[in-house]
Protein backbone atom coordinates (compact mmCIF):
# COMPACT_ATOMS: atom_id res chain seq x y z
CA UNK A 1 0.00 0.00 0.00
CA UNK A 2 7.09 -2.44 -1.89
CA UNK A 3 9.57 -0.41 -3.29
CA UNK A 4 12.71 -1.58 -4.87
CA UNK A 5 13.11 -3.80 -7.62
CA UNK A 6 15.76 -6.68 -8.63
CA UNK A 7 19.05 -5.75 -10.15
CA UNK A 8 20.06 -6.66 -13.03
CA UNK A 9 21.41 -10.16 -13.10
CA UNK A 10 25.39 -9.36 -13.28
CA UNK A 11 27.92 -11.76 -15.69
CA UNK A 12 29.86 -14.30 -14.56
CA UNK A 13 32.95 -13.92 -12.42
CA UNK A 14 34.96 -15.63 -10.07
CA UNK A 15 33.63 -16.67 -6.64
CA UNK A 16 34.31 -14.16 -3.93
CA UNK A 17 34.70 -16.16 -0.69
CA UNK A 18 33.26 -13.78 1.23
CA UNK A 19 30.19 -13.40 -0.29
CA UNK A 20 27.79 -15.92 1.46
CA UNK A 21 29.11 -13.94 4.58
CA UNK A 22 28.41 -10.21 2.91
CA UNK A 23 24.71 -11.74 1.78
CA UNK A 24 23.36 -12.56 4.92
CA UNK A 25 24.77 -9.62 6.62
CA UNK A 26 22.98 -7.78 4.05
CA UNK A 27 19.76 -10.24 4.04
CA UNK A 28 19.47 -9.36 7.91
CA UNK A 29 19.01 -5.90 7.88
CA UNK A 30 16.46 -5.66 4.72
CA UNK A 31 14.63 -8.29 6.76
CA UNK A 32 14.63 -6.40 10.36
CA UNK A 33 14.65 -3.09 8.46
CA UNK A 34 11.43 -3.83 6.24
CA UNK A 35 9.73 -5.51 9.04
CA UNK A 36 10.20 -1.89 11.46
CA UNK A 37 9.06 0.51 8.18
CA UNK A 38 5.52 -1.74 7.58
CA UNK A 39 4.76 -1.72 11.14
CA UNK A 40 5.71 1.88 11.43
CA UNK A 41 3.36 2.94 8.38
CA UNK A 42 0.54 0.79 9.69
CA UNK A 43 0.43 2.78 12.96
CA UNK A 44 1.43 6.10 11.55
CA UNK A 45 -0.23 8.17 9.46
CA UNK A 46 -1.23 11.76 8.51
CA UNK A 47 -4.08 13.47 9.14
CA UNK A 48 -4.55 15.97 11.47
CA UNK A 49 -1.25 15.12 13.10
CA UNK A 50 2.17 14.36 11.54
CA UNK A 51 3.45 10.92 11.25
CA UNK A 52 5.90 10.11 13.90
CA UNK A 53 6.40 12.90 16.14
CA UNK A 54 3.17 13.08 18.66
CA UNK A 55 0.49 10.67 19.47
CA UNK A 56 -1.23 9.21 16.69
CA UNK A 57 -2.54 9.57 13.06
CA UNK A 58 -1.16 12.62 11.20
CA UNK A 59 1.43 13.90 13.07
CA UNK A 60 4.23 16.36 13.53
CA UNK A 61 7.33 14.32 12.98
CA UNK A 62 7.16 10.68 12.44
CA UNK A 63 3.65 9.00 12.76
CA UNK A 64 1.04 9.66 15.56
CA UNK A 65 -1.40 12.41 16.18
CA UNK A 66 0.14 15.87 16.71
CA UNK A 67 0.75 19.33 14.82
CA UNK A 68 1.04 19.88 11.05
CA UNK A 69 0.37 17.74 8.58
CA UNK A 70 2.99 15.87 6.39
CA UNK A 71 3.15 16.88 2.72
CA UNK A 72 0.74 15.27 0.70
CA UNK A 73 0.05 13.55 -2.95
CA UNK A 74 -3.10 15.34 -4.68
CA UNK A 75 -5.73 12.92 -5.22
CA UNK A 76 -8.56 12.75 -7.29
CA UNK A 77 -11.95 13.21 -6.04
CA UNK A 78 -14.02 9.87 -4.08
CA UNK A 79 -16.04 8.32 -6.27
CA UNK A 80 -19.90 7.60 -4.54
CA UNK A 81 -21.35 4.59 -5.47
CA UNK A 82 -25.00 2.94 -4.62
CA UNK A 83 -24.05 -0.12 -4.21
CA UNK A 84 -23.95 -2.59 -1.11
CA UNK A 85 -21.66 -0.93 1.77
CA UNK A 86 -18.14 -2.73 1.56
CA UNK A 87 -18.07 -4.92 4.36
CA UNK A 88 -18.34 -8.41 5.93
CA UNK A 89 -20.18 -7.34 9.10
CA UNK A 90 -24.01 -7.97 9.65
CA UNK A 91 -24.31 -3.97 8.82
CA UNK A 92 -23.01 -4.75 4.97
CA UNK A 93 -26.88 -4.47 3.54
CA UNK A 94 -27.56 -1.21 5.16
CA UNK A 95 -27.35 1.79 3.45
CA UNK A 96 -24.96 4.56 4.86
CA UNK A 97 -26.14 7.22 7.88
CA UNK A 98 -27.61 10.33 6.17
CA UNK A 99 -24.70 12.04 6.71
CA UNK A 100 -22.09 9.61 5.09
CA UNK A 101 -21.54 8.89 1.37
CA UNK A 102 -20.58 5.35 -0.11
CA UNK A 103 -17.25 5.52 -1.23
CA UNK A 104 -14.73 3.49 -3.69
CA UNK A 105 -11.58 4.35 -3.05
CA UNK A 106 -8.85 4.76 -6.06
CA UNK A 107 -6.76 2.62 -3.51
CA UNK A 108 -9.05 -0.79 -3.58
CA UNK A 109 -11.19 -0.52 -1.01
CA UNK A 110 -14.83 0.57 0.12
CA UNK A 111 -16.28 2.53 3.36
CA UNK A 112 -18.62 5.36 4.56
CA UNK A 113 -17.11 8.71 5.27
CA UNK A 114 -18.90 11.73 6.47
CA UNK A 115 -19.81 14.14 3.77
CA UNK A 116 -17.73 16.85 3.54
CA UNK A 117 -14.75 15.21 4.02
CA UNK A 118 -12.05 15.48 1.59
CA UNK A 119 -9.51 12.72 0.35
CA UNK A 120 -5.99 12.76 0.84
CA UNK A 121 -2.81 10.79 -0.09
CA UNK A 122 -0.09 10.27 2.07
CA UNK A 123 2.92 7.97 2.10
CA UNK A 124 1.15 7.18 5.61
CA UNK A 125 -2.25 5.95 3.61
CA UNK A 126 -5.29 7.17 2.12
CA UNK A 127 -6.89 9.95 4.51
CA UNK A 128 -10.45 11.53 4.68
CA UNK A 129 -10.36 14.44 6.80
CA UNK A 130 -12.80 17.11 8.34
CA UNK A 131 -12.49 20.95 6.19
CA UNK A 132 -10.43 22.03 9.20
CA UNK A 133 -8.31 18.75 9.29
CA UNK A 134 -9.06 17.80 13.08
CA UNK A 135 -10.61 14.94 12.52
CA UNK A 136 -9.75 12.61 9.86
CA UNK A 137 -9.79 8.64 8.90
CA UNK A 138 -6.28 6.88 7.82
CA UNK A 139 -6.50 3.58 6.26
CA UNK A 140 -3.38 1.85 5.49
CA UNK A 141 -2.08 -1.47 3.89
CA UNK A 142 -0.02 -3.42 5.55
CA UNK A 143 2.82 -5.34 3.58
CA UNK A 144 4.30 -7.49 6.24
CA UNK A 145 2.37 -10.15 6.62
CA UNK A 146 4.71 -11.82 9.05
CA UNK A 147 3.36 -9.31 11.88
CA UNK A 148 0.63 -9.55 13.69
CA UNK A 149 -2.36 -6.74 14.39
CA UNK A 150 -1.80 -6.73 17.93
CA UNK A 151 2.17 -6.57 17.12
CA UNK A 152 1.77 -4.01 15.00
CA UNK A 153 -0.14 -1.67 17.38
CA UNK A 154 2.58 -2.60 20.01
CA UNK A 155 5.36 -1.69 18.52
CA UNK A 156 3.93 1.22 17.21
CA UNK A 157 2.89 2.68 20.32
CA UNK A 158 6.87 2.64 21.23
CA UNK A 159 7.05 5.44 18.89
CA UNK A 160 3.78 6.79 19.99
CA UNK A 161 4.84 7.33 23.64
CA UNK A 162 7.08 10.28 22.93
CA UNK A 163 4.24 12.40 21.77
CA UNK A 164 3.33 14.96 24.64
CA UNK A 165 0.81 13.75 27.23
CA UNK A 166 1.01 10.11 25.79
CA UNK A 167 -1.95 8.02 27.28
CA UNK A 168 -2.78 4.50 26.36
CA UNK A 169 -6.57 3.71 27.20
CA UNK A 170 -6.52 0.31 25.92
CA UNK A 171 -4.59 -2.41 24.03
CA UNK A 172 -6.12 -5.91 23.38
CA UNK A 173 -6.88 -8.64 20.96
CA UNK A 174 -10.22 -8.70 19.40
CA UNK A 175 -10.52 -12.23 19.31
CA UNK A 176 -8.80 -15.64 19.96
CA UNK A 177 -5.56 -16.25 18.52
CA UNK A 178 -2.78 -14.37 17.52
CA UNK A 179 -4.12 -13.12 14.25
CA UNK A 180 -7.45 -11.76 15.90
CA UNK A 181 -8.11 -8.29 15.32
CA UNK A 182 -6.52 -5.96 17.64
CA UNK A 183 -7.28 -2.40 19.02
CA UNK A 184 -5.75 0.69 20.43
CA UNK A 185 -7.03 3.23 21.85
CA UNK A 186 -4.78 6.27 23.07
CA UNK A 187 -4.58 10.25 23.45
CA UNK A 188 -2.12 12.77 23.30
CA UNK A 189 -1.65 16.76 23.14
CA UNK A 190 -1.29 17.83 19.48
CA UNK A 191 1.06 21.08 19.31
CA UNK A 192 -1.80 21.97 16.67
CA UNK A 193 -4.75 20.82 18.13
CA UNK A 194 -5.11 20.32 21.48
CA UNK A 195 -5.73 17.14 23.43
CA UNK A 196 -6.49 14.02 20.98
CA UNK A 197 -8.68 10.69 21.19
CA UNK A 198 -7.56 8.13 18.72
CA UNK A 199 -8.74 4.58 17.84
CA UNK A 200 -6.23 2.21 15.85
CA UNK A 201 -7.84 -1.01 14.66
CA UNK A 202 -5.70 -3.49 12.64
CA UNK A 203 -7.20 -6.34 11.26
CA UNK A 204 -6.79 -9.10 8.49
CA UNK A 205 -9.64 -8.66 5.44
CA UNK A 206 -11.02 -11.17 3.40
CA UNK A 207 -8.14 -10.58 1.00
CA UNK A 208 -5.96 -11.83 3.35
CA UNK A 209 -4.22 -8.60 3.39
CA UNK A 210 -3.61 -6.87 7.06
CA UNK A 211 -5.21 -2.91 7.20
CA UNK A 212 -5.29 -0.63 9.90
CA UNK A 213 -8.30 1.97 10.22
CA UNK A 214 -7.20 5.30 12.36
CA UNK A 215 -10.11 7.56 13.31
CA UNK A 216 -8.69 10.57 15.09
CA UNK A 217 -10.32 13.48 16.72
CA UNK A 218 -10.48 16.29 19.94
CA UNK A 219 -10.35 14.74 22.79
CA UNK A 220 -13.52 16.39 24.00
CA UNK A 221 -15.57 15.11 20.92
CA UNK A 222 -14.93 11.92 22.41
CA UNK A 223 -17.19 8.96 21.90
CA UNK A 224 -17.75 10.48 18.54
CA UNK A 225 -14.35 8.30 17.35
CA UNK A 226 -16.06 5.86 18.67
CA UNK A 227 -19.58 6.05 16.80
CA UNK A 228 -17.37 6.87 13.78
CA UNK A 229 -15.42 3.88 13.42
CA UNK A 230 -18.61 1.90 14.38
CA UNK A 231 -19.96 3.15 10.89
CA UNK A 232 -16.59 3.18 9.28
CA UNK A 233 -15.80 -0.47 10.09
CA UNK A 234 -19.14 -1.74 9.79
CA UNK A 235 -18.44 -0.23 6.05
CA UNK A 236 -15.53 -1.65 4.80
CA UNK A 237 -14.48 -3.82 2.73
CA UNK A 238 -12.02 -4.40 -0.61
CA UNK A 239 -13.23 -4.04 -3.43
CA UNK A 240 -13.28 -7.54 -4.71
CA UNK A 241 -15.01 -8.44 -1.92
CA UNK A 242 -17.34 -6.29 -1.43
CA UNK A 243 -21.68 -7.68 -1.31
CA UNK A 244 -23.27 -7.52 -4.32
CA UNK A 245 -26.44 -4.86 -4.52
Amino acid sequence: MGEGAEPPAPGRRPPNPHLGTVLLAVLAVVLVGGIGFGTWKLVSGGGDDKPGADGGSPSASSWSPSAEQPSAVPSEPFSETTSAPPSVSTDSTQEPPADYVRTTDAEGFRLDVPRGWQRVKRDTGVFYESSDASSLIQVFELTEPAVTPYEALRQAETGLKKNPDYQRYELKRLGPGDDADAELEYGYRSAKYGPRRILDRAFTGPDQVQYAVLIAGPADDWPQQRERQRIVLASFCPTAYCPAT
